[in-house]
C-alpha cells in the first residue's frame, strides 16, 4: 500500500507557536506528501511567519470563518489518501505519523486512527497522558480495531480528545460530509460520530503528540462545549446514515444524553444560573424514565435544591 498523506493545519493569530507545529510535522520520520496551512483571517504576523517556509507548505489564506470551516478547505485542498489534522498550538513527536501509517497498512478495513497524546492538567499542576482513565475501561481496546464500535463509545464522550491525534482516509468525508460550520465548538465530535457509522477505529495507545493549552482555547469553555456536545446528540435523531445505529442503541442514546444534561446543569449552578441548572436537571429526566436515571435526577437535583435553599437561609438571617 502507498498511502499518501496529506497534512492540515489551520490557524488563526498563532504567530506565537505556528513555526513549531510546522517544524514538528517537517521532522516526522516519513516524508509527508503535502503540508497544508489554512491561514483563517489572521490579524497577527502569522502570514509573515508562514512566508519563512517557503515551498515547504501549501499556504491557503482565507476570511475568518472558524475552525470547522478552514478544516473543510484544508480537506477539500488535500490530495493525499490519507488526512492527518494539527492544531497550530500543538507539536506532534517524530514517529506520530509512521506509527499511524503503519495502522492503515496493517488493517485496511480501518478508515480512522487517533492516538495518545500529553496535556497540562491546570487542577493538578502536573502533565498528564489523555488515555490514563481509560486503561481500565473494559469497553476499550488499544493498538488493534476496537472491539466494539467507536458509535456506542462516542456516544459517552469524545474520547478522541483533540483533532491533532487524527489520522483518517479521505474518501471517508464522501460518505459522511464535512465538518459542521454551524457548530462553534465539537464540530470534531460530530465528526469523529459520523465516521463511526461507516468505519472501524483504531486508538493507539502510544503518546505521540503534545496539546498546548493557553487561555486562548476554545475548549476552555467548558460549559459551551458540553452544550454543543448535546447538540451534536440531537442533531443525530435527524441524521439518515444513524438511524439504523441508533436504533440499536436507542436505550444508551437516552441515558447518556440524560448524563450530559446533568453535567450542563452542574456548570450552569457553579455560574450562579440557576434557574438553567433546574431546567437542565429536568430535561436530565426526561431523557429517559430508567430507574437509574431517575436515581441520578434525584441525586443531582436533591444536592443543588438542598445547597440552594440552604444558602437561602442563612442568607436571610
Amino acid at each position: 500500500m502507498n498511502n499518501k498523506i496529506s497534512v492540515i493545519i489551520p490557524v488563526y493569530n498563532g504567530e506565537a507557536f505556528i513555526d513549531r507545529a510546522i517544524k514538528s510535522v517537517i521532522n516526522q520520520s516519513i516524508n509527508v506528501f503535502e503540508l497544508i496551512i489554512v491561514n483563517d483571517g489572521s490579524k497577527d504576523n502569522t502570514a509573515n511567519k508562514l512566508l519563512e517556509f517557503g515551498d515547504l507548505i501549501n499556504v491557503i489564506s482565507i476570511p475568518n470563518g472558524g475552525v470547522a470551516n478552514a478544516r473543510n478547505v484544508g480537506i477539500k485542498e488535500a490530495s493525499g489518501d490519507l488526512i492527518a489534522f494539527l492544531d497550530a498550538d500543538d507539536i506532534w513527536y517524530e514517529d506520530k505519523l509512521k506509527l499511524q501509517l503503519d495502522v492503515f497498512e496493517r488493517y485496511p478495513e480501518v478508515g480512522f486512527c487517533c492516538c495518545d497524546y500529553a496535556y497540562f492538567d491546570e487542577p493538578s499542576q502536573t502533565i498528564k497522558k489523555h488515555f490514563l482513565r481509560f486503561e481500565n475501561d473494559s469497553n476499550f481496546n488499544f493498538d488493534e480495531p476496537l472491539k466494539k464500535t467507536g458509535f456506542p463509545l462516542l456516544l459517552k464522550e469524545n474520547f478522541v480528545g483533540t483533532c491533532s491525534t487524527v489520522m483518517f482516509k479521505r474518501a471517508l468525508t464522501d460518505q459522511v460530509g464535512f465538518f459542521d460550520v454551524n457548530l462553534r465548538q465539537s464540530e470534531d465530535y460530530d465528526m469523529w460520530i459520523k465516521f463511526s457509522l461507516v468505519t472501524q477505529f483504531v486508538v493507539l495507545s502510544a503518546e505521540l503528540l503534545e496539546k498546548k493549552t493557553h487561555e486562548t482555547n476554545l475548549t476552555n469553555n467548558f460549559l459551551e462545549t458540553m452544550l454543543c456536545h448535546e447538540r451534536v446528540l440531537i442533531n443525530l435523531r435527524t441524521n439518515n446514515l444513524a438511524s439504523e445505529r441508533l436504533a440499536s442503541f436507542e436505550d444508551k442514546y437516552w441515558s447518556e444524553l440524560g448524563k450530559l444534561r446533568y453535567m450542563i446543569g452542574n456548570l450552569f449552578y457553579e455560574t450562579n444560573q440557576r434557574l438553567q441548572a433546574f431546567k437542565y436537571y429536568f430535561l436530565g429526566l426526561g431523557a429517559c424514565w430508567t430507574f437509574e436515571n431517575i436515581k441520578l435526577f434525584g441525586y443531582f437535583f436533591g444536592r443543588k435544591l438542598v445547597r440552594t435553599l440552604s444558602f437561602g437561609l442563612v442568607k436571610n438571617r
